[in-house]
């Protein structure tokens, strides 16, 4: 019968371990990217073109219509303050951070009036 040196087992389990370094490391990068890209957000600038308590039509630089789902997460704010959706007007200057909702809709985050 062959017998393994305390010496041996503890190079194949350093050995072991580095390998599986390799390999763990880059998957557990990939995931995290992924959830990070699902959590980041686009900014959407431009003026309302129209405005309800559930949603906002903007109007972009290029003349785009963006729609904007709002909840009860986004938080509004005008002039520093904390808004509300019934404050948001046609023609009001608005920054969107926004991100993707269910059926690839945008939610806002964040609504900042008067930017």
């Amino acid at each position: 019968m062959h017998k393994f040196t305390k010496s041996a087992v503890c190079k194949l389990f350093l050995g072991l371990l580095i390998t599986a370094s390799f390999v763990m490391v880059p998957a557990l990068a990939l995931g995290q990217a992924s959830a990070e890209k699902a959590t980041q957000g686009v900014t959407i600038s431009g003026k309302v073109k129209t405005a309800s308590a559930s949603s906002l039509v903007i109007l972009d630089s290029q003349n785009a219509e963006q729609t904007v789902v709002i909840d009860a997460k986004t938080k509004i704010m005008k002039a520093g303050k904390p808004a509300t959706a019934a404050d948001i007007k046609a023609d009001d200057v608005v920054v969107v951070v926004a991100s993707k909702g269910d059926n690839d809709s945008w939610t806002a985050k964040t609504v900042t009036i008067g930017s």
